[in-house]
């Protein structure tokens, strides 16, 4: 696969995953309505299918850092690549509980002194909970690059097997053991297993799958795996609520999830590589720069627009969760669109050094 093929494919997943980010955060509502109906099944289990979205941006994260030779140089890593998320991230931190002081008619300095003063620990909006991860592998890339650029492709099979048996497998099996038991299957935290824990598999996993050789593996079986585990895990989660553990852990400590992941992750690098079409190309490629900064705004667009559909439009159900999403997704594209050919606001607000020709 020449360069071109390989930076779109990444791109087309890049934008899929958005618009999933987006779904999941637009139904979560109706995921607590209606419970028991036929609208809150089918809505569970797509909000459940669409959990794929964040590995996918950590798989996208490491196949594009672990296959740059720029990763291991400190300088570039801490003068290009960290600023270039973080900034917009500690731009939107504050631009946040501003919004929310807005919309809640309290805003004021010492309101918003007081949620920006715990950003370290805490994220301001609920959805900026990725960035503290997302900087705390950008920070480690290096590290890892160092690490991947001389194993064999053995030993990074090695190292995910480690990562999902456990930090995945083991969680998984122990949240359906009756309570006095689910130790059983808890490891001592001086085991130091978690070197390779949380979504550093992801990171590394993406690499891993741009070394691997997908052509031959069959779509049918893919898909099948995909819904498989998607099926079954909106099941457990279900019957065992306690699998979403907070911090949004079961991400990595639910198996159905990273199973999902892998099968869509290859699917999606398969239909990216054969795309032809110039315009779907061109729209991808011009979504792709935005990813970030809709990821950034649109939970504060949700905010306003959820509201505003239940007072003023009649329409229930999956309908108007659909009419909610597109919404919420136009307007998210639009607005970070319009920062971008600003200068100077598109990078401090979505990332962009400058606009695209």
């Amino acid at each position: 696969m020449n360069k071109k093929q390989r930076i779109f494919y990444l791109d087309f997943i890049r934008v899929i995953a958005i618009f999933l980010v987006i779904f999941i955060h637009v139904s979560a509502i109706d995921t607590m309505q209606n419970i028991g109906t036929g609208q809150w099944q089918i809505t569970k289990i797509l909000n459940y299918l669409a959990h794929i979205s964040v590995p996918l941006f950590f798989m996208i994260s490491g196949s594009l850092l672990l296959n740059s030779s720029k990763t291991t140089s400190l300088t570039y890593t801490w003068k290009q690549r960290i600023p270039h998320v973080t900034i917009p991230f500690i731009m939107w931190s504050i631009i946040s509980p501003i919004v929310v002081g807005i919309y809640a008619h309290s805003l004021s300095f010492h309101n918003v002194f007081n949620v920006v003063k715990t950003i370290l620990y805490h994220p301001t909006s609920p959805t900026l909970w990725f960035m503290y991860p997302l900087i705390g592998i950008y920070i480690l890339s290096p590290v890892i690059k160092t690490f991947v650029q001389s194993a064999t492709t053995t030993m990074l099979v090695y190292v995910t097997a480690i990562w999902l048996v456990t930090c995945s497998l083991l969680p998984s099996l122990a949240v359906l053991l009756p309570k006095d038991m689910q130790t059983v299957l808890e490891l001592s935290p001086v085991a130091s297993f978690f070197l390779v824990g949380g979504f550093t598999g992801y990171f590394i996993l993406g690499y891993l799958l741009t070394k691997v050789k997908v052509e031959n593996t069959n779509n049918l079986v893919l898909i099948l795996i995909f819904l498989l585990a998607g099926i079954s895990g909106n099941f457990v989660s279900t019957a065992v609520p306690q699998i979403n553990d907070p911090n949004n852990g079961y991400y990595v400590t639910s198996i159905f999830i990273p199973i999902m992941s892998i099968a869509a992750f290859i699917l999606l690098q398969k239909w990216g590589s054969h795309v032809k079409s110039p315009t779907t190309i061109k729209v991808f490629e011009f979504l792709s720069p935005l990813v970030f900064g809709v990821y950034l705004v649109h939970n504060l667009l949700i905010l306003y627009v959820e509201p505003w559909f239940t007072n003023h439009v009649a329409i229930h159900g999956l309908a108007a969760l659909f009419m909610r999403y597109i919404v919420v997704s136009i307007l998210s594209v639009l607005i970070i669109w319009i920062l971008s050919l600003i200068p100077y606001v598109r990078y401090l607000l979505t990332g962009n050094s400058r606009k695209k020709k």
